[in-house]
C-alpha cells in the first residue's frame, strides 16, 4: 500500500508531519511508501526554511518529499537547499496523476 499527501499551503505542510507519523504508526496497515507532493512556491520556500524541521522529520520517517518544478520557478529555494529524499518532479499535478494511476491512495491536506 502506498499513500501520497497533496500539500498546497504552508499550514498544510506543517500538518503533514503528524499525519504521516500517524499513518506510519498504524500497525494495521502494510505500507510500502509515503510521499508528500508540494505544488506552491511559498510551500517550497517554507520546506527549505521556516519548516525545515518538518522536511527533516518527514524524510527521517521515510517519506519522500516531491516538489513541483513548475512551482519552484517562483520560489527562492533551490534544489541545493534540500537533502536526500527530497526530489523535484516535472509537475506536481503530473506526479499526483502518475502516483494515483499506479494505485497510490490520495490524501489532500
Amino acid at each position: 500500500m502506498h499513500t501520497v499527501y497533496h500539500v498546497s499551503s504552508v499550514e498544510a505542510y506543517r500538518t503533514a508531519e503528524p499525519k504521516v507519523r500517524n499513518l506510519l504508526d498504524d500497525e494495521s496497515l502494510d505500507l510500502d511508501g509515503v510521499a508528500v507532493v508540494v505544488d506552491r512556491p511559498a510551500v517550497i520556500d517554507a520546506a527549505a526554511m521556516d519548516c525545515r524541521e518538518t522536511t527533516n522529520a518527514l524524510v527521517e520517517m521515510g517519506a519522500t518529499v516531491k516538489l513541483c518544478s513548475n512551482a519552484a520557478v517562483g520560489a527562492e529555494a533551490e534544489e541545493a537547499d534540500f537533502g536526500e529524499r527530497v526530489e523535484f518532479v516535472s509537475s506536481g499535478v503530473g506526479e499526483l496523476t502518475q502516483l494515483q494511476d499506479s494505485g497510490w491512495a490520495y490524501i489532500r491536506l
